[in-house]
C-alpha cells in the first residue's frame, strides 16, 4: 500500500470494513469524495456481494428492482411485465442482485482498492490519534495478523449477525445447513418448528414446507405478523410502486391510523379492491378454490389484526406463497411451548395446548450485533447518532446497519454512504448538539418501536430516515430545487425512489422522469382532501411536542 503522496506528505487513510452492498456503495462514494486519500476495504470472503454472493435456489427480493438499485447506477425502470407477476421479472430473482453489484464494482473500478479474504480481527483507537485496525489474509497462515493505522473507520459488516440460540432439548437446525447452497433440500420428513415472526422466519418456514419434503412445519409466534404482497390487489402492480411522496408526506401518526384500516379492508374486500382498481393484465385464473381462498383471508386478517404495534412501527414480510401455505395447512400457525421441554404449544391466541412433539427446531428470532466482535463492548449501534454518526468519534461510522420497517437496506445504505463520507471530507457539517439531538432520537425510537431491541436494531421508515439525510445535504427534491411545478409534482405521483435526491443529475434525472403513476386518480384525490387536516394536526404537535430528531 501506498501511504505517500507525491508531495512526500503522508496520505490520509480511510478503512471501510466489509464489502457487501453497503460496503460496495460506501467505496464508491468515498473514491469520489475522498481523491487525496488511500482508501481500502477489508472483506472476509473472496467476493464482494456479501449475503447476496450466493443466494438459494428460488429467492425472490422483497423490494423491486426499480427501488433497491443504487440511485447513482440505475438499471432498471419502474415499467411492470404485463404477465400478471407470473415472471417475478420486477425484483430480484435467484443471483441477479450479487450479478447486478458485480457491474457496479465494475463500472466504478472499486476491485482495485478491494482486499479479499482479508479477516479484521481488531479495531482500537489509536493513542497517537486514528484508529488501529488489525488483520490476516485468510491464504497466510498468520495468527497475529497486521496492525495498520488509519485516520478514519467505515464499518459495513451490516445486520448479518449470528442469530440468538434458545436452550432447548431439541436438535437445533443450523444456519450454515439452510443457507448452503440448496441445503433445505436435505431436510425431509420431519416435524419442524419455527420461532419468530420476522422475514428470516417467515421465509424459513415458507421454504421449509415446501410439499416434496414431507415436513410438517409448525410457526410459533408470540403475537401476530404483517405479510404484506409484493403484488398490490389496486392495479395488480407491485406495492413499492404505489408508494409515492404525496402519501408518504402525511404524517406517520395519520397514517399509521389510516394505512392499519385500509389494510384491513382491503384483506376483508379484497375481490372489491381488484375490481375497482383492475390490473391491465392480471394473472391468469387457475381452478376455484374457495376454501382455500377463504382460509388466506381469514389467516391473513388473523394475523394483521393479532399484530401488537401500529402499521408503520413494525416490520413487514412480504411473502407470495407464506399465506398459501398457511392456507392449505402445509404451515401451521402456534403460539409459544408450553414448557421448556417444548412438546406442546399453545394454541395460537389461545390457552388451549396441543401436541407438537418436533423433531428439529429452528430460532430466527433475532440478532446478535457483531460489532462488539471487533471493536470489543464498548462498541454498539446504540453508540451512533441516525445509526450511522459516532457520538463521540468524529471519526468513526456505519453504514447498513439501519433496518427499515418497510423499505431497503442498500438503498439506505447509500444514503448514508454519501453523507458519512460527506462528513469525512468536510463538505458537511457534524451536526451541532449531536448528543442532544441522538438522546432525543433515542427517546423517539423507544416510544415508537418499544418492542425491538434497540442496542442492536436502528428501525427506520425509509422515506422519511433518506428525506432527513437528504436535507442535510442539500439534496431534497423540493419544489424550489426542481424548480418547476409540473415536474415537482409529477415526484409526488411517482414512485418513491431515493433516485429524486440526485435530480441534479441531468443522466439520471432523464432515467426517471417518465417513471408511470400507478396510484389511481380517486386515491390521490383522498390524499389532497386529506392535507389540510395532516398540516393541522402537525401544527397542533408542534404546539405539544418537541421538534422530532428526524
Amino acid at each position: 500500500m501506498d501511504h505517500v503522496e507525491s508531495s512526500g506528505a503522508p496520505r490520509r487513510r480511510l478503512a471501510i470494513i466489509g464489502c457487501g452492498s453497503s460496503g460496495l456503495v460506501t467505496l464508491k462514494y468515498a473514491l469520489d469524495e475522498l481523491p487525496d486519500w488511500e482508501i481500502v476495504c477489508f472483506e472476509k470472503t473472496d467476493r464482494i456481494t456479501g449475503v447476496w454472493g450466493n443466494p438459494y435456489r428460488g429467492f425472490v427480493s422483497t423490494s423491486t428492482k426499480y427501488t433497491t438499485q443504487f440511485s447513482c447506477f440505475p438499471e432498471r425502470d419502474a415499467e411492470v411485465e404485463q404477465d400478471g407477476g407470473q415472471s417475478r421479472s420486477e425484483f430480484f430473482c435467484n443471483g441477479e442482485y450479487s450479478e447486478y453489484l458485480n457491474r457496479f464494482a465494475d463500472a466504478f473500478d472499486l476491485r482495485e482498492h478491494i482486499m479479499l479474504s482479508c479477516q479484521v480481527d481488531r479495531l482500537e483507537r489509536d493513542p497517537a490519534g486514528g484508529w488501529s485496525i488489525r488483520f490476516r489474509h485468510a491464504e497466510t497462515a498468520e495468527e497475529t495478523g497486521v496492525a495498520e493505522h488509519f485516520d478514519a473507520v467505515v464499518i459495513c459488516t451490516g445486520l448479518t449477525a449470528q442469530i440468538k440460540q434458545i436452550e432447548t432439548p431439541i436438535p437445533v437446525l443450523s444456519l450454515r445447513e439452510l443457507n448452503a447452497g440448496d441445503g433445505i433440500s436435505n431436510i425431509r420428513g420431519e416435524r419442524i418448528v419455527v420461532f419468530g415472526g420476522g422475514e428470516s422466519a417467515v421465509d424459513y418456514a415458507t421454504r421449509l414446507s415446501r410439499p416434496e419434503l414431507g415436513n410438517q412445519v409448525f410457526l410459533s409466534l408470540r403475537t401476530g405478523v404483517r405479510v404484506s404482497p409484493r403484488y398490490h390487489p389496486i392495479r395488480g402492480v407491485p406495492s413499492d410502486f404505489l408508494r409515492n411522496r404525496l402519501m408518504l408526506s402525511i404524517h406517520p401518526d395519520m397514517r399509521n391510523w389510516i394505512g392499519q384500516r385500509f389494510v384491513e379492508a382491503r384483506m376483508l374486500h379484497q375481490e372489491r379492491f381488484e375490481r375497482w382498481f383492475p390490473a391491465k393484465n392480471p394473472a391468469p385464473s387457475t381452478e376455484p378454490e374457495t376454501e382455500v381462498a377463504a382460509a388466506r383471508k381469514e389467516w391473513a386478517y388473523r394475523l394483521t389484526k393479532g399484530a401488537k404495534d401500529e402499521l408503520f412501527n413494525m416490520f413487514h414480510n412480504k411473502s407470495d406463497d407464506f399465506l398459501d401455505r398457511v392456507a392449505r395447512g402445509q404451515i401451521t400457525i402456534i403460539g409459544l411451548p408450553v414448557d421448556d421441554q417444548m412438546n406442546r404449544f399453545y394454541q395460537f391466541q389461545s390457552q388451549e395446548e396441543i401436541e407438537v412433539n418436533p423433531t428439529k427446531v429452528l430460532p430466527a428470532i433475532g440478532y446478535r450485533s457483531t460489532l462488539t466482535a471487533i471493536a470489543g463492548e464498548s462498541l454498539t449501534l446504540a453508540s451512533f447518532y441516525l445509526g450511522c454518526v459516532h457520538v463521540s468519534d468524529p471519526d468513526l461510522f456505519l453504514v447498513g446497519f439501519a433496518r427499515p420497517i418497510i423499505g431497503n437496506i442498500p438503498s439506505i445504505s447509500e444514503m448514508q454512504a454519501a453523507y458519512v463520507t460527506g462528513l469525512i471530507s468536510g463538505h458537511y457539517s457534524r451536526p451541532n448538539e449531536i448528543a442532544e439531538r441522538h438522546a432525543l432520537a433515542q427517546q423517539e425510537n423507544l416510544a415508537r418501536y418499544s418492542k425491538l431491541d434497540l442496542e442492536i436494531i436502528y428501525p427506520v421508515e425509509m422515506f422519511p430516515y433518506c428525506d432527513y439525510l437528504a436535507r442535510q445535504m442539500n439534496l431534497y427534491p423540493s419544489l424550489r430545487r426542481v424548480g418547476s411545478w409540473r415536474d415537482w409534482w409529477r415526484l409526488q405521483l411517482a414512485p418513491a425512489t431515493t433516485a429524486h435526491y440526485l435530480y441534479d443529475d441531468e443522466k439520471i434525472r432523464r432515467f426517471f422522469a417518465t417513471a408511470p403513476i400507478y396510484m389511481p386518480t380517486l386515491l390521490v384525490t383522498l390524499l389532497l382532501l386529506l392535507k389540510p387536516v395532516d398540516w393541522t394536526f402537525r401544527a397542533v404537535r408542534r404546539l405539544w411536542r418537541r421538534p422530532a430528531a428526524y
